[in-house]
């Protein structure tokens, strides 16, 4: 017998075929169903049922009311599973049964299904489960097999699935899950935009459908987006399905902490910590225990509780806080926010000690708060990750105790550090210096000012940044920043600097820039640039060939303007006294009005910066350097590329205890690669009462050279009103009286401006100087000049001319022009005429080694005549020797009293021999 479909809203088969033997008190069928389908409405969501293969014996019986039946070796199949069962139904006592009818009937139904679909598990849950169980679990169970499920179900079907007070009967699923992908969270459970709990993947264990509750248990599972973390022991449960159904998920994981960690970050955790843990890192194993309870018709209402175990972890919570080394302690976290409590680091080289968590604010979003003791090395301080000041420990060394905040905002830290610093010696420039014994109060302090919103939540905007050291009413030094930090490198806006001031005394942030108010008996500020340039990376003087943001912001950090007073000032290895400076700076370049012993004035600094190598304009009424002062501005000159562009003038220069009066000097470097770059001289003036010189050049490469050595090459005049003062100012007194005249030329050397290289000194001179006298000197006292003077020719002498040379050789002129080559000058044409007697002389002079080779002509004036040919300049082009022949033969009485000598050895004791007259 074929079936019919069955009619609507009505159980019915299609494609049953049944062999059935009917008597009229019951019968037995056997049924077949291939490829059909079985209609069963009210009791599954899906109506209909698809069978691939159904086979049973069925059997029924009729005694008066009540009716039995039964179905024996059920064998089943279809896309979803595959079983057995046996089934026995019939009719209840309407005397007994809750539905006070016979019907529906009681059931005992006992079944196996060999396998089975997880996907597909909803499709045979019954309706009474009622429609938000049935969705959770079809929402939450992406894949994966069960098998084998046991169906036990025996009781009046009036009161399935038995969860009512009193109802007697069985009704119960058990499953062993194989390999399930589950997400007991599902996203219908959740807010659109809220963070997914993530996925359980490859899950093992046990479901349980017992009347109403649902449970899986045993589970051993991995977390989806975290490979290396295994869950174990976990257990997904909800005890009602039917009234109030509450999700209950419990479970401990354990795994890398980076994976861990992420776990955190991903799921809503993060939001119960405050983000806190947004960007943190960590390294090592780490656990994690949570339960959440989500009912599933108030998911508003859901809780969790939970926590994260540190076993030694290296944790930073943020990158620029500190490193927390060999973390131990437990964060402790619920829907309402998370604690740390009694835990253990390491960090700033020593042990630290913390605790702290979400604390609830009257408005507003909860602060997170961190409260610690500890100790610190200086070396841990230095690598502490606390910017500038953890560089500014570098100057340190030892030990010390302190006491911590730290607190997030808008997802920064905001860090106060404060303590005594006894136990660390601080190597700072006095009078910041310390002594390990010595106690002095510290107190660091970053908080964020302002904050914008963003979609994504709050973005810091600004910070202050401060550091006090010593006593609060009178601290001897007190930085105080407010920064812009919504790039990468923060950028100071505004900010105070004070040091050494009087209790009350206060320096006033300004709008802009920053301002210092500095005031020591000693101020060295060579080393406080060391310190600068240490503690913030960029060196104030270098050349910056690519300025990089950094370095701008770094510079950031000096002032804009300041006041200095200071006893002494030490500045490039020079002292100042009694120094009051007042300046102030804008980008790169400096402006001040200096006051002190030894300096007067404006000066104008610009730093290096690209290609420039900066400029230097001032304006002196006084400048006073000692002779270090020549040596320090040599080892400047090492490289042309950090000569500063100079534009200075100085009414009063005292030079190495010499007073030099006005000093004009204009210089710039040209070029732009190190190897075409000139430093160029425009000006340079000197003006003493006694002379004025004139001069330019350069400092460079020689042209076509594939050296490194720069050449410096002048361009010189020399005016001379009295060449013995201006002798005796340089420290050559007594070598000349009188004497006026100019000389001039070029020259060059090898080296820098400041240091004459004899040995490699060249170029051409014209002198020409008047009414003078040489006078009686040491011998090589006067050096060259002692040359001139002739003091060792009397003594070899035939005529009586002791009183022309002996004692100093009067002149009515000394002129002549020389070469100079490797550090030898030479003259063909040198003119001296006294009084007396007139001096022709020629050859060469080593100046590096102070060595002479000359030939000396002495011819005395007779007549007007001789006085009229000698004060004839010699033409270089002839020389002495064709000009002695010329004049011999016009003033041939000459010849007998005219002498010649030839001068060798060195300066300091000529050898001197008479030549006969050939």
């Amino acid at each position: 017998m074929a079936a019919r479909p069955p009619l609507p809203g009505r159980p019915g088969v299609q494609g049953l075929t049944a062999d059935v033997d009917l008597n009229q008190d019951g019968g037995q069928a056997r049924l077949q169903v291939a490829d059909g389908s079985v209609d069963l409405p009210g009791v599954f969501e899906e109506v209909r049922v698809p069978l691939t293969r159904f086979t049973a014996d069925a059997r029924w019986r009729i005694a008066g009311e009540r009716i039995d039946a039964w179905l024996d070796k059920v064998r089943l199949a279809n896309a979803d599973a595959e079983g057995t069962a046996s089934v026995h139904w019939h009719t209840s006592d309407p005397a007994t049964s809750p539905s006070d009818a016979r019907f529906p009937g009681v059931l005992d139904l006992t079944a196996r299904l060999t396998r089975g679909e997880a996907t597909r598990v909803h499709r045979y849950l019954p309706l009474v489960v009622g429609p938000d169980a049935q969705r959770y679990v079809r929402d939450a169970v992406k894949g994966g097999t069960v098998g084998p499920v046991d169906f036990r179900i025996q009781g009046d079907l009036w009161d399935v699935p038995f969860n009512q007070p009193g109802a007697r009967g069985e009704f119960r699923i058990t499953a062993q899950l194989k390999a399930v992908n589950f997400a007991y969270v599902p996203p219908f459970l959740q807010s659109e935009g809220d963070a997914a709990w993530p996925g359980l993947k490859g899950v093992n264990g046990q479901l349980v459908l017992d009347r109403a509750a649902l449970r899986l248990s045993q589970l051993d599972a991995g977390l989806d987006g975290a490979p290396g973390v295994r869950l174990s022991q976990a257990e997904v449960a909800i005890a009602d399905l039917v009234h109030a159904p509450v999700l209950t998920v419990a479970a401990s994981a354990q795994g890398p902490a980076t994976e861990v960690l992420g776990f955190v970050r991903s799921s809503p955790v993060n939001g119960f910590t405050g983000r806190a843990l947004e960007r943190a890192t960590i390294n090592g194993p780490a656990q994690v225990q949570f339960k959440l309870q989500l009912p599933l018709e108030q998911v508003d209402k859901t809780t969790v509780q939970g926590s994260v175990v540190f076993a030694g972890n290296d944790l930073q919570i943020t990158p620029d806080a500190p490193l927390l080394g060999r973390t131990t302690g437990r964060l402790s976290f619920s829907e309402s926010g998370f604690s740390i409590a009694d835990a253990q680091a390491r960090v700033y080289g020593g042990e630290l000690r913390f605790g702290g968590g979400m604390v609830p604010v009257a408005r507003g979003t909860p602060r997170i708060q961190f409260r610690g003791q500890g100790s610190a090395s200086a070396q841990g301080l230095s690598e502490g990750g606390l910017g500038f000041v953890s560089r500014l420990f570098g100057q340190a060394s030892g030990n010390a105790s302190y006491s911590a905040e730290l607190g997030f905002r808008a997802g920064v830290p905001e860090l106060v550090v404060t303590s005594n610093l006894q136990g660390l010696a601080i190597n700072l420039p006095a009078p910041l210096a310390k002594a390990a014994a010595d106690s002095l109060p510290l107190r660091y302090e970053n908080r964020v000012l302002s904050v914008l919103a963003d979609p994504s939540g709050e973005v810091a905007r600004t910070d202050s940044l401060s550091v006090v050291l010593g006593p609060p009413a009178q601290p001897l030094a007190e930085l105080r920043y407010e920064r812009d930090i919504t790039a990468e490198e923060p950028r100071v806006l505004r900010g105070s600097m004070a040091a050494g001031l009087d209790a009350g005394e206060t320096v006033t942030q300004p709008a802009t820039g920053v301002q210092a108010n500095i005031r020591f008996q000693r101020i060295d500020a060579d080393a406080w640039e060391r310190i600068f340039t240490a503690t913030t990376g960029t060196d104030v003087r270098a050349s910056v060939q690519s300025p990089s943001a950094a370095d701008s912001a770094s510079l950031g950090y000096l002032p804009s303007s300041l006041a200095v007073r200071a006893g002494q000032l030490v500045v490039s290895g020079r002292s100042f006294t009694d120094v009051v400076v007042g300046g102030s700076r804008e980008g790169n370049q400096w402006r001040a009005n200096v006051d002190a012993d030894e300096l007067n004035g404006y000066i104008e600094y610009r730093q290096p910066a690209g290609n420039n190598a900066g400029n230097v304009y001032a304006r002196l009424a006084h400048l006073k350097l000692a002779p270090a002062a020549a040596a320090d501005v040599e080892q400047l000159l090492q490289q042309p590329t950090s000569m500063p562009a100079l534009d200075i003038a100085i009414e009063d220069l005292v030079l190495s205890n010499r007073r030099l009066s006005r000093v004009e000097i204009v210089a710039q470097n040209r070029g732009t690669a190190a190897r075409t770059r000139e430093w160029q001289l425009t000006k340079l003036n000197i003006d003493t009462p006694e002379a004025q010189l004139s001069a330019t050049g350069s400092w460079a490469l020689p042209d076509n050279s594939a050296g490194t050595v720069r050449r410096t090459a002048l361009n010189f005049k020399l005016d001379i009103q009295d060449a013995g003062l201006l002798l005796a100012r340089f420290g050559r007194p007594g070598v000349v009286r009188g004497g006026k005249g100019q000389i001039g030329g070029h020259i060059a050397w090898v080296g820098s401006p400041m240091t004459l290289d004899y040995p490699s000194l060249s170029g051409q001179l014209k002198a020409e100087v008047q009414s003078g006298q040489f006078l009686k000197v040491e011998p090589g006292a006067a050096k060259l000049l002692g040359v001139l003077s002739l003091q060792a020719l009397p003594r070899r002498l035939v005529l009586d001319f002791r009183d022309v040379f002996s004692e100093g050789f009067a002149f009515d002129f000394v002129r002549g022009d020389a070469t100079i080559e490797q550090g030898v000058a030479r003259t063909n044409n040198l003119q001296m005429k006294g009084i007396n007697a007139a001096v022709l002389m020629e050859g060469s002079a080593d100046i590096a080694r102070e060595q002479q080779d000359l030939k000396v002509v002495v011819v005395p004036e007779i007549n007007a005549g001789t006085a009229a040919l000698i004060a004839t300049a010699i033409n270089p082009a002839i020389g002495l020797g064709t000009f002695l022949a010329q004049f011999l033969l016009r003033q041939p009485l000459q010849s007998a009293t005219t002498q010649q000598f030839h001068i060798t050895g060195n300066w300091a004791d000529p050898q001197v021999e008479k030549l006969e007259r050939k």
